[in-house]
């Protein structure tokens, strides 16, 4: 889920029915260079925490050419956490670095390192 309506997911039920778990939205090459199948837990680490979280394997997040590097991007709702109508979850920001743009002060919480594999 690439994009969110923050709290909004978690808690309107007739999402729950169709994504009742949180999950991590990864690509088809990633998912194979894993050995990653879809509907497997997995384990999304960062510098600063790891989460588990459902394995959603799609098309749509395909790789990136980075100067020549294939680089690939997860994608993780922001607002999964422990309440809601869902089942509990982690908050996506507990994998987010402690830096932040020194002119406006906005934490970076789009793009970051992070490490994924079976659970």
């Amino acid at each position: 889920m690439t994009e969110h309506f923050h709290f909004w997911t978690k808690s309107v039920e007739l999402n729950a029915i169709v994504q009742p778990v949180q999950f991590v939205e990864i690509g088809e090459d990633l998912a194979k260079e894993k050995g990653i199948g879809n509907g497997q837990m997995v384990k999304v680490r960062s510098n600063r925490a790891e989460i588990k979280a459902l394995a959603v394997v799609t098309k749509r997040m395909k790789a990136l050419d980075c100067g020549g590097k294939k680089v690939h991007h997860v994608g993780i709702p922001i607002h999964w956490g422990f309440v809601g109508v869902t089942k509990p979850g982690y908050l996506a920001n507990e994998l987010t670095p402690f830096v932040a743009d020194a002119n406006t002060q906005t934490p970076e919480y789009k793009a970051f390192l992070v490490n994924i594999e079976k659970a």
